[in-house]
């Protein structure tokens, strides 16, 4: 069953070319894709042509065909992306003799962008006000990173022998410590002088991820228990430790102004998208269709 659209057939081959653009998407994200997204992916590739397909249909009811000078210009845009004609047909895969494909996909893309820019009109100028609210509901994204502070002692195996000697002496070293030892003093005497005992403040996605599980849900003063990590054997103190707090509202204004036009543009796109669906014909292909061996 092909894909129909206020009563426009829709080839198949345009799903599956969009099929392909998602997947080749995650992909050179370096996921590992495989056929078990297969269904997700050809759904999303169907909701993607009915949407553009819709506000081009839109396009044409509205503001009608797209002015010649444009669409000319559109086409030369996008092979000067390329670099050169020759480089735009080796890039793509289409030949000079296909001009009449490539202006309609060209065509369609300008279609959507002239409809959207008639329905959103100019960006809107948000107040402090208007920003500061934004902040709020979105909290996590605009606070600084929780920070810990660590003292560590720090034990290297000479060779795959020497690990239990290291354990063991750090297994040692934390009882004493925690029957109240000093923690600097005992580094001076198990580590070699050239490792750093202290590491400062560091945030989550900077440390050794093994090191970070412990340290981040430890508290000030504790040891932790013995460490291994491929550089070697560990004991860590946590020394001090930073909240996550918001970031001041005039050091991140320009970031949440994009973010707030961004948001507000995509509402505002999925708003129209629902109310041309909601009149919309659609004769839908089912899953299994759209599946060519």
């Amino acid at each position: 069953m092909p894909l129909v659209i206020n009563g426009e057939e829709v080839g198949d081959r345009v799903v599956e070319e969009e099929f392909d653009a998602i997947k080749q998407h995650h992909e050179s994200r370096g996921e590992v894709v495989c056929c078990d997204r297969d269904v997700e992916f050809r759904q999303r590739a169907i909701d993607h042509v009915v949407n553009r397909t819709l506000l081009r249909q839109e396009c044409l009811i509205l503001l009608g065909e797209n002015p010649e000078e444009e669409l000319a210009q559109a086409v030369a845009d996008l092979k000067a992306q390329h670099g050169s004609e020759e480089n735009f047909y080796r890039n793509t895969g289409y030949k000079p003799e296909q001009e009449d494909q490539i202006r309609l996909r060209v065509g369609e893309t300008l279609a959507v962008t002239r409809m959207l820019d008639h329905h959103l009109g100019p960006d809107p100028e948000p107040s402090d006000e208007d920003l500061r609210r934004f902040q709020q509901e979105h909290l996590e994204q605009y606070q600084s990173a929780e920070e810990v502070h660590t003292w560590h002692i720090y034990l290297e195996p000479n060779g795959p022998d020497d690990s239990h000697r290291c354990y063991d002496l750090l297994r040692k070293a934390r009882r004493e410590l925690l029957a109240g030892a000093d923690f600097e003093t005992k580094s001076k005497e198990l580590c070699r002088p050239d490792h750093l005992l202290d590491l400062g403040f560091y945030r989550q996605g900077s440390m050794v991820r093994e090191v970070e599980i412990v340290t981040f849900s430890m508290e000030i003063g504790e040891i932790s228990p013995v460490v291994a990590t491929h550089f070697g054997f560990h004991l860590f103190k946590v020394i001090d430790r930073k909240p996550s707090v918001p970031l001041p509202f005039e050091d991140i204004r320009e970031d949440l102004a994009k973010s707030y036009l961004q948001v507000w543009r995509e509402r505002n796109v999925q708003e129209l998208i629902d109310r041309l669906k909601a009149k919309a014909t659609l004769v839908t292909p089912t899953l299994e269709d759209t599946v060519h061996e």
